[in-house]
């Protein structure tokens, strides 16, 4: 909500309430009647809600469009909002915003963006704590993500129930990862796996022996 809006919303709440406060010493008073106060309170009522429903609605376009355009600037074709785990130059716990396209997928918090070219990334899955505390050091049976660097504290901080979401990757030769909560992100983290599995390029799709 902008200043001048702002500044609209409070001057229309205090009117409606100064009003209330009038009629309803003028009601009491007997000198405006119940019928003509009925219907002054709804009028005044129904036109503070169609302006909070404007407002609402203004507000969630101009989100949605800010949201396009940071999409655009990445090259995004899905984001969301996730909490780091572990793999970034970012403090743990600390909410990251995840841009997911067809060349690369960006990291970004405040004014720091960290992205991985999706040439790098070996592998996106989304698993749960407990599979990873059974495993620990030894990674997935499938294979696809390395926790080898993964430290017994934040091993020992994961959540059972909770479902992760690990992307692999190499850098300089060396097998790296990227953890994040995938809590209150809603479909994201699998929609990920989903279209990295579907667009994965880096195992033949037949093998000759």
């Amino acid at each position: 909500m902008n200043k001048k809006d702002k500044i609209i919303f409070i001057a229309a709440t205090a009117f409606l309430f100064l009003s209330l406060f009038v009629f309803s010493a003028l009601f009491d008073d007997r000198i405006l009647s119940k019928a003509s106060f009925t219907a002054t309170l709804t009028i005044e009522l129904l036109l503070y809600l169609g302006y909070i429903i404007y407002l609402l609605r203004k507000h969630f376009s101009a989100g949605k469009r800010a949201k396009e355009r940071r999409m655009l600037r990445h090259g995004a074709t899905m984001t969301a909002t996730l909490k780091h785990i572990e793999g970034l130059p970012i403090a743990q716990g600390v909410p990251v915003e995840v841009y997911y396209g067809p060349e690369k997928v960006v990291f970004k918090k405040d004014k720091q963006e960290i992205s991985i070219a999706r040439s790098k990334i070996t592998g996106i899955d989304c698993v749960t704590g407990k599979d990873i505390k059974s495993r620990q050091l030894a990674g997935a049976a499938t294979g696809k993500y390395l926790l080898g660097g993964m430290t017994g504290a934040v091993i020992g901080s994961l959540a059972a129930t909770t479902t992760y979401l690990v992307i692999s990757y190499t850098s300089d030769g060396r097998d790296k990862y990227v953890m994040l909560d995938t809590a209150a992100s809603g479909t994201f983290a699998l929609k990920l796996q989903k279209d990295f599995k579907k667009h994965d390029t880096s195992a033949p799709s037949s093998i000759e022996l």
